[in-house]
Order: structure tokens, then sequence, then C-alpha cells
């Protein structure tokens, strides 16, 4: 991608935000996790625009930037564990059919397990969008310092709960909540998706009682 995942326009506004106004629907605390000031372009680009949409205040920097996601991951926990809560879920910037009810699902399964992580519709476990356990930390801040980086190394060092696909298959396009943005083709079919009225009637799932924020269109002036 040559534009950050997370400022990608989804349609017309960075895709970031987008997650954090479902994010603030189920949950009355929402946090994004960024690199250091000057670690990369992209990363600054991300702070300069949340900065912008007034949402500087709820930003964590990450203390193992080259930690890559497991690191932004216990970035999450350690500050759920200074708020004093037992658990968080974390979800990457690059998942656009996310929805409330998937996430207040995935919030409500098996509470006490140290990890619980949704499987794809092909069995694939997706550790980058997942509720932790504060009690995995101490695991979690060895595994970080003994070099480890992969999600999916370290979950097979704890108990993990799975969340499997036919426990929310009944979701409207189950098949497409965990869909991620790897490269432009995805972009652009997760575009093309987002189009369809069917898709878009889907999404009235995230529906709310309370007024939902409105963000301005994307500026695409930080390039």
């Amino acid at each position: 991608m040559e534009w950050p995942k997370a400022l990608l326009p989804f349609p017309d506004v960075p895709l970031l935000l987008v997650l954090v106004d479902r994010l603030r629907v189920a949950s009355r605390c929402v946090y994004v996790v960024c690199s250091p000031v000057g670690f990369s372009a992209a990363s600054d680009a991300v702070q300069i625009t949340l900065s912008d949409y007034c949402f500087n205040g709820n930003v964590l920097v990450d203390p193992i930037p080259n930690g890559g996601p497991l690191g932004g991951v216990a970035c999450a926990v350690e500050h759920t564990r200074q708020l004093g809560r037992p658990r968080c879920l974390v979800i990457p910037c690059d998942m656009p059919f996310l929805t409330t009810t998937f996430l207040a699902r995935l919030a409500s399964t098996h509470r006490t397990a140290p990890a619980v992580i949704p499987l794809t519709a092909d069995g694939k476990p997706t550790g980058v969008c997942a509720a932790y356990n504060v009690a995995i930390l101490p695991a979690l801040s060895a595994f970080l310092r003994q070099g480890g980086r992969r999600v999916r190394d370290f979950l097979q060092t704890i108990p993990a709960a799975p969340l499997p696909f036919p426990d929310y298959a009944d979701l409207p396009n189950a098949d497409r909540l965990l869909y991620n943005l790897n490269t432009p083709a995805d972009y652009r079919q997760a575009l093309l998706w987002h189009q369809e009225a069917r898709l878009e009637n889907s999404l009235s799932d995230e529906s709310s009682s309370q007024p939902r924020q409105q963000f301005p269109k994307i500026r695409l002036d930080h390039q």
C-alpha cells in the first residue's frame, strides 16, 4: 500500500475513523495505538489525522514500535490493566467490515479466558482482532523481550479460546467480517462490496439510539 492502511478512504472518511466510530457504539473507552512521532512517515500521518479530528487525547504510544501488531496488543493490554479493567478488545485498522454486533459477541464470549480468538470461515485464527485478558501481560512481555513478534506464535503459548465461525455465522455477511486489506486489490474489492446496497443494508445492525459522530470527508494533504 502506498498510503497508510489506517488512512485509506472508506469511502471518503479515513478507515481508522470509521472503525473508531463503530467501537464507540460498542465501548465507552476507545484508544488508538500508534508508533512514536518520528518513527515513520506513515505513523506520523496517522497521528496528524487523529489530531485533525480531535482524537489525539486517546492515543497510546507503542513503546515497542518495531514489535509489529503484537507490540500494539501489549500496549493496549497494559493500558487496560492501568485502568483497572480485566480485558480489552483489540482490532486492526484494516478490517472495514467489523460490526458492533460482532464485536459485542466477541466481547461476551469466554469472559474469563486469557484470550478469545475469532476463526475465519476457513478456520484461520485472527489474533489481531481478539479479546485479551490482562492476565496475559507477564507472558506477553516475556515473549516480546525474547524477540517474539508473531501474534500466532504467542497464541500458541497461552490457552486461548476460539470463537469458531459457526458461532457467528448467523450475522449478516459473516464471511466478510474479518476481511482485511493486505493489497490494493483487497482494498478495491472492499470498496466494491461497500457500494452494494445489500451490504449497506446488512450494516444496519450498527444503528444506535445514540447520535453517531459525523466526520468531515477525508483530507489527503498529508502525503
